[in-house]
């Protein structure tokens, strides 16, 4: 079994583990509930007394001095203080034309971390010195772990989700492996899509190669749950996509495609969804002006969902300005 037996054992799971995770003394912990809570109207209900409680202890602590967190947790915590974290909107969503655009309003939030560097490389040596999966701190926001096909695995919250039930897959942590996307991995990352998506339906993986949105170099896949189509899944019907993408409906023949893309040090997001692997090759991060809208773009924007932290951005965004926008990102 992965996570749940069925897609109601895995929310019922989803809010317990985020209301266990709660206390005086975790900022970090609230954030991550705060920002989980507002992917839907569901988990907003589900949530919001125990974040209201939460929030007035750390709230008081912080006041006198004794709360006790990282700076980027801080700075976070100090732009809701003069918020009513209850009027915080969930998930809003349009259609723009193809695209989806979605307001979500914590995203803003976020630390910008890796996936604003500049590298020269998708290759790159794991280092322990810097931020990975294996790390203490992280344990309270595990939702699961276990073993699936004799192989080890742990998933946990995004602590700023952008995508449905948005979870960390992280495959054999203990083998400290880079960001590197490997035959045998990509082919148990394919196999676990295809399965577990006839149990819990929806349910897909995105990955980012380095230097294509990833923000952390350990080896870790995002999962999510979303029944509704992404704009690239429609590749298949169109030529009208701005974006080389490649679909296949075998992990050897995408295997294939991403060992070039690899070998030739391309940049890539891919996209699992059943037995379907999308591949999208991309220019770098960071060597194109993109909008603010677009910047840090990983396997989400290039499958056509758009996240916008800015009510303004939301009402605006049309595809007229998504199109070109997600063209710049054409590894020509």
């Amino acid at each position: 079994m992965f996570i749940a037996e069925d897609l109601n054992q895995f929310k019922i799971l989803f809010v317990r583990q985020l209301k266990n995770m709660l206390s005086d003394d975790e900022l970090g912990a609230f954030i991550l509930v705060l920002a989980n809570s507002l992917q839907d109207a569901f988990l907003k209900k589900e949530l919001a007394e125990d974040l209201k409680n939460n929030f007035l202890v750390l709230k008081e602590r912080h006041e006198i001095g004794s709360l006790k967190a990282t700076q980027d947790d801080l700075e976070v915590f100090e732009q809701l203080l003069d918020l009513d974290i209850s009027q915080l909107p969930v998930w809003q969503s349009r259609q723009a034309g193809q695209w989806q655009v979605i307001y979500n309003v914590m995203r803003k939030l976020r630390p910008a971390r890796a996936s604003s560097q500049v590298l020269d490389s998708i290759v790159q040596q794991f280092d322990d010195e810097k931020f990975h999966f294996n790390k203490p701190f992280l344990k309270p926001e595990i939702l699961w772990q276990g073993e699936y096909r004799d192989r080890s695995v742990r998933v946990l919250y995004n602590k700023f989700p952008f995508s449905d039930y948005h979870l960390l897959i992280v495959v054999s942590p203990e083998n400290n492996s880079a960001q590197i996307l490997r035959q045998d991995m990509h082919g148990y990352i394919s196999q676990l899509s295809s399965e577990v998506s006839e149990v819990l339906p929806g349910f897909g993986i995105g990955f980012n190669s380095l230097a294509a949105g990833a923000s952390v170099n350990h080896l870790h896949f995002q999962g999510f749950i979303r029944e509704q189509v992404f704009p690239v899944e429609n590749v298949r019907d169109s030529d009208r996509y701005p974006l080389s993408v490649k679909w296949f409906s075998d992990a050897v023949a995408s295997w294939r495609y991403i060992q070039e893309l690899t070998e030739q040090d391309i940049a890539f997001n891919c996209l699992y969804r059943g037995s379907y692997c999308y591949v999208v090759p991309r220019k770098y991060q960071g060597t194109i002006e993109l909008p603010d809208w677009l910047n840090g773009a990983g396997w989400l924007d290039v499958a056509g969902v758009m996240t916008v932290s800015d009510g303004d951005t939301f009402a605006t965004l049309d595809e007229s300005s998504i199109t070109p926008a997600l063209g710049l990102l054409l590894n020509d």
